[in-house]
């Protein structure tokens, strides 16, 4: 089934066949990400560059319907031997309390997946994948603020996962964007 959120962004229920392979290694891994980059040695690292209230655009994410919603926001770039390979959004309703994830102001360039993958009670929904447009805003700022050309990029390959912890508790959503030079690690992934 596929999730139309604005015009040029599909979202899939599973990982398109089109992908370069080596997105399709990454993306459609069903464990923890942090885990995988930490496992390829060599130093990883979350630099954060974001946390706090954002208005953000439907288009740029899978959450709700409308325009543009106030959402708590936290950017983060993940590094692998100092190259950034992955640019990460992390969403959360502003009517929810901060309290649902106690964590939450405490992150600073600590990996959210660490904290999401170690506690039995945070259960992952299905993922969903699309290929967002070159010009998605908040891709655009983490690659200026890196540093990182958009050059020759027409599309970035990106998932989404809705994160619960239990009924009643604020859901999060968390996207990443996987950048070309992961796909020069994707053979030391079993």
């Amino acid at each position: 089934m596929n999730r139309s959120v604005a015009p040029g962004v599909v979202w899939h229920d599973t990982c398109p066949a089109t992908w370069p392979q080596w997105a399709r290694e990454w993306a459609c891994s069903r464990g923890s990400l942090t885990r995988r980059l930490v496992a390829l040695g060599g130093g990883f690292a979350v630099q954060p560059w974001q946390q706090g209230v954002a208005r953000v655009r439907v288009g740029s994410r899978p959450v709700g319907a409308g325009h543009e919603r106030v959402m708590r926001r936290r950017l983060v770039t993940l590094k692998v031997q100092g190259q950034a390979v992955v640019l990460a959004q992390t969403l959360m309703a502003v009517r929810g309390a901060r309290s649902d994830w106690p964590f939450w102001n405490g992150l600073g360039n600590r990996s959210l997946g660490s904290m999401l993958f170690t506690n039995p009670a945070v259960r992952r929904g299905p993922l969903m994948f699309a290929s967002l447009p070159a010009s998605t805003p908040w891709v655009l700022g983490l690659c200026k603020v890196q540093g990182l050309t958009t050059q020759g990029h027409e599309r970035w390959y990106a998932r989404c996962a809705r994160f619960e912890l239990g009924r009643g508790v604020t859901p999060l959503w968390v996207m990443e964007v996987f950048l070309p030079r992961l796909g020069q690690f994707s053979q030391d992934i079993k």
